[in-house]
């Protein structure tokens, strides 16, 4: 399925991460609490919205850094299901240690961090190759609202 990435928020900054070195540094109390254990193999359809041009926008997972500590703020059922099949999959940081993303102040560590994981900065128009798997309709997202 091809997507282009629709941004959730106009400050966020995309970025194709290495899957495998992100889930490190990833706190993973936070994961468990968001009942990201069951994912299943399916996209939910309001993850997805039809582009003027007839390719798929795709709301991708947000994260943040903190000291170092990569943190979702939603799409943690995205990044794992993406992460079953892609090693690189593409992601929103929204800031660092509470900074926009290119200011000055954030922690080394957060910056270390996202040198490591990060493959390359996106411009957000590129298009990508997702899995090809079912979209359905899996119940109330409280992050999307639906």
């Amino acid at each position: 399925m091809k997507v282009r990435l629709q941004p959730p928020n106009a400050r966020d900054e995309f970025y194709l991460v290495d899957f495998a070195l992100f889930m490190k540094h990833v706190d993973t109390w936070d994961l468990e609490q968001r009942e990201s254990i069951d994912i299943k193999d399916a996209f939910h359809k309001h993850w997805f919205a039809k582009g003027a041009d007839g390719i798929w926008l795709f709301h991708v997972p947000e994260f943040y850094l903190q000291n170092g500590v990569a943190k979702f703020i939603n799409g943690r059922h995205r990044a794992l299901l993406l992460g079953r099949y892609l090693a690189e999959i593409p992601m929103a940081l929204t800031n660092m240690d509470g900074y926009p993303i290119m200011a000055l102040s954030p922690h080394p560590s957060s910056r270390t961090v996202l040198q490591q994981i990060s493959i390359k900065k996106l411009v957000g128009d590129e298009i990508f190759e997702l899995p090809d798997l079912p979209i359905r309709y899996m119940g109330f997202d409280p992050n999307i609202g639906k």
